[in-house]
């Protein structure tokens, strides 16, 4: 069952050095937006792979939360960002 990512203390406790850190966006209840994240702590960054096409990004914190960058931190504040498990 997926879990839950509903802060980002817990994306960065869940995404710690994961190379392999699958996670999705469910979008309208039953479409998925599926990612990679790996929180990189001493650099104090996400490297983010979006499955759909192939783009990659590299994100701080606050870069995260910006709707303008990305969708993850929407997501997460609506309840809708999971991690396969």
């Amino acid at each position: 069952m997926p879990k839950q990512i509903t802060s980002l203390a817990q994306l960065k406790k869940e995404a710690q050095d994961e190379q392999d850190a699958e996670f999705f966006i469910l979008l309208n209840n039953c479409l998925r937006s599926s990612k990679r994240i790996v929180w990189e702590e001493d650099e104090k960054r996400f490297f983010v792979i979006n499955y759909i096409d192939d783009f990659e990004q590299e994100l701080t914190e606050k870069q995260l939360m910006d709707k303008s960058y990305t969708n993850i931190g929407f997501a997460m504040e609506k309840g809708s960002l999971f991690k396969y498990d």
